[in-house]
């Protein structure tokens, strides 16, 4: 993300560039952190692939609350890489319950604060009897809710950092391909919800050629 930052002109060269949503420079982050041989260095390919994959964050970082709560929404539940698959029994069901409160939310109508309290408590209490990714999947979870009162970029950097721990922990040090899967899933979701293309900018490539 730091090249990202610099072709951009960022006045601070930075792993989260001015215009990239910074959950999603969070994910590719850990991609290149999976992907970094001993030396801490990058093999060409995967820098590459790195690169790409932190291109399609540019132009990400301003949208509406509605696409980051649909958005929390998958980085929960989706099927392809929602952290619920880390979850089974109450665990799961708490996760759930916190998506479709974020998936119901209608803009200028006041939130049921009350459902989204109740979530969150239940979800903590649940979280003291977890370990792993499945914890961390449930943290998660019931951080997200303070989003329905305060939409600041902290709140939403816990979200994601316990999310990518879940999938870390679930996947171990062996599954950056598997990682990486999962950050195409979360940079294309964000776009799509934005309005955005999902095809990959080639401006970069002649930028470092």
């Amino acid at each position: 993300m730091n090249a990202i930052s610099f072709i951009n002109g960022d006045q601070h060269i930075t792993d989260f560039p001015a215009t990239s949503a910074r959950p999603l420079a969070s994910f590719v982050q850990l991609c290149n952190d999976l992907l970094a041989g001993p030396d801490g260095y990058l093999s060409p390919k995967d820098s590459f692939l790195v690169l790409e994959l932190g291109w399609l964050t540019v132009g990400t970082a301003d949208v509406a609350d509605t696409v980051v709560h649909t958005w929390v929404t998958k980085l929960l539940i989706s099927p392809p890489w929602g952290v619920v698959r880390y979850a089974a029994n109450a665990a799961a069901e708490a996760i759930s319950d916190i998506a479709e409160l974020h998936r119901g939310l209608a803009p200028g109508v006041t939130p049921p604060i009350a459902a989204w309290d109740s979530a969150a408590r239940a979800a903590h209490a649940v979280s003291k009897t977890l370990a792993g990714a499945e914890l961390y999947a449930v943290r998660a979870a019931y951080q997200s809710t303070a989003l329905v009162e305060i939409d600041d970029s902290d709140t939403l950097d816990a979200i994601t950092g316990n999310a990518l721990r879940a999938h870390r922990l679930a996947n171990g040090d062996t599954g950056a391909a598997r990682i990486v899967e999962v950050t195409r899933n979360a940079i294309r979701s964000w776009r799509r919800l934005a309005g955005l293309s999902v095809v990959s900018n080639t401006r970069y490539r002649s930028s470092v050629a």
